[in-house]
């Protein structure tokens, strides 16, 4: 079990981490999970809500997670692609079809990260962004090191494709 920050209490268990080692985590993480799921989903309006999920299920979890930190990152990343999925859905309920521009806008990045495929984004903002190993890349996207691996080299070479049109 993970040690909480010094001068904290851990929760009870089956208690909900209120006043305690989750304060903590959300004091030090929020503004870096928010960042990371705007990267992924691209509106910082849903990133906060992402995030913010994010860290009422480690709260919830209370004392039986092991590593907060990886734990958060991952539901940050799980939740940030639950709203990518839930937008696709959408368009396609609607039959509404966003028109790929081949002219990259001022934000050239930001609009070649989203011309990506979605787990491709994420693996990339994980690796490049948060700075995470490609095991870390591997455990927060929930598959192994190779296809970590795999994912960040296509988005690479995808983001190589879309900044050269």
């Amino acid at each position: 079990m993970s040690t909480p920050p010094a001068g904290v209490e851990r929760a009870a268990p089956g208690e909900a981490a209120t006043g305690t080692w989750s304060d903590a985590l959300f004091v030090a993480e929020y503004e870096a999970m928010v960042r990371v799921a705007f990267l992924i989903v691209g509106s910082r309006a849903d990133a906060e809500d992402v995030a913010q999920d994010a860290f009422a299920r480690v709260a919830l979890r209370g004392d039986r997670v092991d590593r907060p930190g990886a734990y958060l990152r991952r539901c940050v990343v799980n939740g940030a692609l639950d709203v990518l999925r839930r937008r696709k859905l959408a368009d396609r309920v609607r039959s509404l079809r966003a028109e790929n521009s081949t002219a990259l806008g001022a934000d050239e990045l930001s609009d070649a990260l989203a011309a990506l495929p979605d787990r491709q984004r994420a693996a990339l903002v994980l690796r490049f962004y948060q700075g995470l190993s490609e095991r870390e890349v591997a455990e927060a996207l929930d598959v192994r090191p190779g296809t970590a691996k795999s994912l960040v080299h296509r988005g690479l070479a995808n983001l190589r494709e879309v900044i050269e049109r």
